[in-house]
């Protein structure tokens, strides 16, 4: 049985094999910092599969910066952050559908992707939408297909294998913005 939801964490669920979730990845200063960086950023067109807008920057030194910033970079295990950057914001209805995510080679480094990274940057109180929610397979987003939840909670991030099926569940009345990064995960 899958445990009860747990307001204070924000999750429900256990995370399946390669998902890994962290409660805090980084300080309030250097949150701020991400913050400005996306203010920054020019607003881009969405993809098909997602009612959101996004941001992309390049940025090495940012990337570099993130990769030294986290909380617990023991359990993060990663070794490289991709340059290219986007900020994902939902506004009141905005969702993405079930997907997995693809590799990327990094234009810094050369170095190809193999994992992904949501730090989300405001917080959805319960009740209105907003769960990233990891997946059986793409094909099951109904409830009896999800493992794990989300909750978006300023701060939290969630670290996971590209190929780990998942979907952005639709946003009430409180907006869901995060940092999305591609990463090259250190060996266990």
């Amino acid at each position: 049985d899958m445990p009860m939801y747990d307001d204070e964490c924000a999750t429900y669920g256990a995370p399946p094999p390669g998902v890994h979730y962290f409660p805090r990845a980084f300080d309030d200063a250097f949150l701020e910092r991400i913050d400005a960086a996306r203010e920054a950023a020019p607003v881009s067109l969405a993809s098909q599969n997602m009612a959101a807008e996004r941001r992309f920057i390049r940025d090495a030194k940012l990337a570099e910066d993130i990769s030294r910033a986290f909380v617990e970079p023991a359990r993060a295990r990663v070794d490289v952050v991709c340059s290219d950057i986007r900020f994902i914001d939902y506004d009141a209805g905005g969702f993405i559908l079930p997907h997995v995510d693809g590799a990327r080679v990094c234009e810094a480094t050369g170095v190809t992707t193999d994992a992904s990274v949501l730090v989300f940057l405001t917080t959805v109180p319960p009740g209105e939408g907003g769960e990233t929610e990891f997946l059986v397979d793409v094909n099951s987003g109904d409830e009896d297909g999800v493992l794990f939840s989300v909750r978006p909670t300023r701060g939290a991030m969630v670290i996971f294998d590209h190929a780990c099926a998942h979907v952005g569940r639709c946003v009430g009345n409180f907006p869901k913005i995060l940092l999305r990064l591609d990463v090259k995960r250190k060996s266990a």
